[in-house]
């Protein structure tokens, strides 16, 4: 018999594996170890629980049989698919290629271990085949995330006019930098969504097996199915992307999603496909509907930086012992606790951020990396700490995410193989892009942080050309 495995982050709505004749079961398995990894947010384990049984639903109606392990009966994930093969005289198992590096070389080993033909579909998350993103970064290994998404522009051909870039520039990142003007009123919503008796039901697993983990299973918000999962992209399109580009780089103390699309953990784990939210943003921007500098801007997220990520990620398979600046400060366990006290001792941007991050298990990119991520780095926390709090704590927090985003860009822990410069600021950065009302509080300690980083710091990033000028200002200061 010929088994498919499909991953709780493989949910595509074409999943090769309903397609195949040659399949005789589907499995599906939700396992406590899995779950238990970290000490995931409550959403996030929701999310994927839930999305999970949805599919199972889904899979089924397309006459596949199925066979689903729920969390209760499954201690662990690999001895549950063990007990799979013997039960069922399984001789052949099929399964999507995973993201992340080290489920793909375990389900191999399994395979291998156990005597199992085994077949590997292409891993549907991105829109680049893995042949082609590894021989181009095989063949740039100097280059950067906008060559990258040159490249990608013209293999896609998607905003181009024969070989060059509709508009006649390539992107519009300089123009896309603007806080929100005072009075601009923000639509800071996205599509409530109400839970139905599957998910109500996976909230009330978790909080009984997952009751000390960081969130609250009474408000989760997130689309579970397919159909929500293409709603919630038709709202961003229609009611929040043409303001997307000019006002990415915004922050608000009380607008938690301002005009982003909030579609990372859609997308991360299979419920809509980079093809289609692409399309429909090009779409808009053809009918006059969403402006260029926007579409350019939400494309080259999709088509440049996340598939430029994945590239970056497959080529740091030691990043747990990657630590440029050589911290070695743990982060703190109140960090993971909703409402600590120890909260209302940071500077105001970072509580008002961090309560965000409790209250939905997320933030918008800017705050990750310029609030958090900067706070994390001004105070010298260890990476993998820091790594291992953001892969906790975000609903779309995946390894092959992770690794290049917080080891690599925001903690600069790769000594630059990611990004050109420390991403660290002080506060006038954040007053300039945030609107803070008059809880500023903490700016000031941001700017102290800033200065001491760059003069202690200053033999790593000396030879770092992007850094000269806030070097010599440093120096100036001692």
């Amino acid at each position: 018999m010929k088994l498919a495995l499909i991953l709780g982050n493989q949910l595509h709505r074409d999943h090769p594996a309903l397609n195949d004749e040659s399949v005789d079961m589907v499995l599906m398995i939700e396992a406590q170890n899995i779950c238990n990894k970290l000490n995931y947010h409550k959403h996030k384990i929701i999310f994927v629980l839930s999305a999970m049984r949805h599919y199972a639903n889904y899979a089924e109606s397309k006459s596949k049989k199925l066979l689903y392990l729920n969390l209760e009966d499954t201690p662990d994930f690999f001895e549950a698919l063990s007990k799979v093969i013997k039960d069922n005289n399984i001789d052949s198992i099929v399964y999507m290629r995973p993201a992340k590096l080290g489920t793909e070389i375990s389900l191999k080993n399994f395979a291998n271990k156990n005597n199992l033909n085994q077949q590997i579909y292409p891993n549907q998350l991105f829109m680049t085949p893995r042949q082609e993103l590894d021989g181009w970064f095989d063949g740039n290994p100097k280059s950067n995330m906008e060559s990258f998404y040159r490249w990608q522009r013209r293999r896609t051909e998607y905003l181009m006019d024969n070989d060059k870039p509709v508009g006649e520039k390539w992107n519009y990142d300089h123009e896309n930098r603007k806080p929100l003007p005072k009075g601009h009123e923000v639509i800071d919503k996205v599509i409530a969504i109400k839970p139905d008796s599957i998910t109500i039901q996976v909230m009330s697993l978790v909080d009984k097996y997952f009751d000390n983990n960081p969130g609250s299973s009474g408000n989760f918000w997130l689309p579970v199915t397919h159909d929500q999962s293409d709603e919630w992209l038709d709202d961003f399109v229609r009611n929040r992307l043409e303001f997307f580009g000019k006002y990415e780089d915004a922050m608000d103390k009380d607008e938690v999603f301002l005009y982003h699309s909030v579609l990372s953990p859609l997308l991360n784990v299979g419920l809509i496909s980079t093809n289609d939210c692409v399309k429909k943003a090009i779409d808009a921007y053809n009918l006059d509907k969403a402006p260029l500098g926007s579409v350019e801007g939400f494309v080259r997220q999709i088509i440049g930086w996340r598939e430029y990520m994945y590239g970056m990620y497959t080529k740091m398979p030691d990043f747990r012992n990657m630590n440029y600046f050589g911290f070695n400060k743990q982060l703190e366990p109140w960090w993971y606790e909703t409402n600590s006290k120890e909260h209302w001792t940071l500077p105001m941007p970072v509580q008002m951020v961090l309560k965000r991050t409790h209250d939905f298990g997320y933030n918008h990119h800017i705050e990750r990396l310029m609030v958090l991520g900067n706070w994390f780095l001004l105070n010298r926390y260890n990476p993998e700490s820091v790594y291992k709090w953001f892969s906790a704590m975000y609903v779309d927090a995946y390894e092959w995410v992770m690794v290049p985003n917080v080891i690599g860009m925001s903690q600069y822990a790769d000594g630059g193989k990611v990004a050109t410069k420390p991403y660290v600021s002080g506060g006038n950065y954040l007053n300039k892009m945030g609107r803070w009302g008059d809880e500023t509080s903490g700016l000031d300690e941001f700017t102290k942080l800033y200065w001491e980083f760059l003069s202690s710091n200053y033999d790593k990033l000396k030879t770092n050309p992007r850094m000269s000028l806030v070097l010599k200002l440093s120096k100036d200061k001692q």
